[in-house]
């Protein structure tokens, strides 16, 4: 008889722990409507923010975005740029998390330009001393350096690992950076990231409350002694 409970017990009580999102716990992720980079912070070339044309709003509400740009006239970088935030990881212990980035890439010149180098762009989880990790904690980047060859759109979604659960010094990164050549020089073309919206919701797995739990036992027994019966 037990075997026969536990056989339809698991895949129900699996869905009763299915998890719920929760509230956002992001800062200004909506750039589509706020048309502001409120809540975020700047950096260029790990010396700050430098002011210029390296970090602006581009759009116009509802279809703003937050737009990091490299290799313009009038940008400061040298290297990269970045945009970045610490991530507000509170949550139940065993807690994941769903983030959503919603950005676009685009370059001025592409591969089919003579002269192009092409720049490139990563995402990552930064712990704060310069080291990335992925969705699992791995080192790595959610998106590792990718170069930028004209336009290109992403609508990305990562599950982050329970191991985040309640640390702190996490920082979600978007960083721009300048492509060159084997003699260090770049093709003067401009390159720009665009974020649109950019979400984090913690996941908080339902466990089911005794009483129900109860009833899903004595209503699987009674499953499997009709199943038994009717054989």
């Amino acid at each position: 008889m037990m075997i026969r409970i536990m056989k339809y017990l698991v895949p129900i009580s699996a869905v009763l722990l299915l998890g719920q999102a929760q509230a956002a716990m992001i800062t200004n992720g909506n750039f589509a409507d706020s048309c502001s980079l409120d809540g975020w912070h700047q950096d260029t070339d790990g010396v700050g923010d430098l002011g210029g044309g390296d970090f602006t709003v581009t759009g116009v509400n509802p279809g703003c975005a937050a737009s990091i740009h490299v290799d313009y006239q009038d940008t400061n970088v040298f290297f990269a740029n970045t945009l970045f935030q610490e991530l507000d990881l509170t949550g139940a212990a065993n807690s994941r998390f769903l983030l959503t980035l919603d950005f676009s890439v685009d370059s001025e010149l592409t591969s089919s330009d003579s002269g192009f180098i092409a720049d490139y762009f990563a995402v990552g989880l930064n712990d704060g001393s310069g080291a990335y990790a992925d969705e699992t904690g791995a080192p790595g980047y959610l998106l590792a350096p990718v170069g930028i060859d004209g336009l290109s759109v992403f609508n990305l979604s990562f599950e982050l690992s329970s191991d985040f659960a309640n640390q702190s010094g996490w920082f979600l990164d978007f960083q721009l950076g300048i492509g060159a050549d084997n003699s260090g020089a770049s093709d003067l073309a401009g390159s720009s990231l665009a974020i649109n919206r950019v979400s984090l919701t913690e996941i908080v797995a339902e466990v089911p409350e005794p009483e129900t739990l109860l009833l899903l036992v004595l209503a699987m027994a009674g499953l499997s002694t009709f199943r038994r019966q009717a054989h």
